[in-house]
């Protein structure tokens, strides 16, 4: 069995390094990750800096990409936990959802109103920074139908990921097919979710209540932002209560509503 699959990546990487530069590459990408995992969705997202991410590749029928795509790249990509690993540049090589994503993700108002639309259940993504782009993720899915991807796969894929991970920077490299600006020009400074934040809220909020707001928005408890701003948590509720107050809100959901409003309308 070892020897069949061993069998098959070889046959299928070896297809995938001939494509290099070819229009069917991302198709062996596929082709070539299938020999070893079993997955439903693979697409392609490049980013670059704070510009909206250019999906280079997806294997979706076009109903179901208006929905992990489209709806996506309108704006909720900010919130999303392989925008942020794409745009550190301290990740790189294989990460996957539920490690990477803050202890209340799955109770944030982007999970509940568009990753849960996705049918998506569990996800791997391998981040990769060719010449010229920020960061680049190849991932992959599983659907709320079928298990999650287990120790065995994450395995499997970080022993791949050499390879997929110096095919794709080949390919990939300096806006190819991504239809981006060039890194080099893009304006680095500055956090996209703060600066939607700051318009949303024209002055209303302090510094420090953007920057929660911000991490709320993302899915961090009270408890995670306390510690990933060095502040007692009863802090951290005195605040949120307080920008609750100044924006007129009562919930989550309104300020995620207010949030995604400004994003359609910069």
């Amino acid at each position: 069995m070892l020897d069949n699959r061993f069998s098959a990546w070889n046959g299928a990487i070896a297809e995938t390094i001939d494509a290099v530069g070819k229009s069917n590459f991302a198709n062996r990408i596929e082709a070539a990750l299938k020999t070893i995992v079993d997955f439903d969705i693979l697409m392609v997202f490049a980013y670059s800096g704070k510009e909206k991410p250019v999906c280079c590749y997806h294997n979706m029928v076009a109903a179901r990409a208006r929905t992990v795509i489209d709806a996506y790249t309108s704006g909720p990509y900010l919130l999303d936990p392989f925008y942020g690993a794409a745009t550190d540049p301290n990740v790189t090589g294989v990460i996957r959802l539920r490690e990477m994503a803050p202890d209340q993700f799955r109770n944030s108002e982007y999970y509940r109103r568009h990753y849960v639309l996705t049918g998506i259940r569990d996800e791997i993504g391998i981040v990769c920074r060719p010449a010229g782009c920020t960061g680049l993720v190849i991932s992959f899915t599983r659907p709320v139908s079928g298990p999650a991807f287990g120790r065995r796969d994450l395995s499997t894929v970080r022993a791949a990921e050499p390879m997929i991970g110096t095919l794709a920077r080949r390919h990939w490299h300096n806006g190819v097919e991504t239809n981006l600006p060039d890194d080099r020009a893009v304006e680095k400074s500055g956090d996209a979710i703060n600066e939607t934040l700051n318009r949303m809220t024209d002055g209303i909020l302090t510094p420090r209540e953007i920057e929660i707001t911000s991490l709320v928005l993302r899915g961090h408890s009270s408890g995670s932002i306390s510690r990933r701003l060095s502040i007692a948590e009863g802090t951290v509720k005195i605040h949120r209560k307080n920008i609750y107050q100044k924006l007129g809100i009562s919930s989550q959901s309104e300020l995620f509503a207010r949030f995604i409003t400004q994003l359609s309308g910069r």
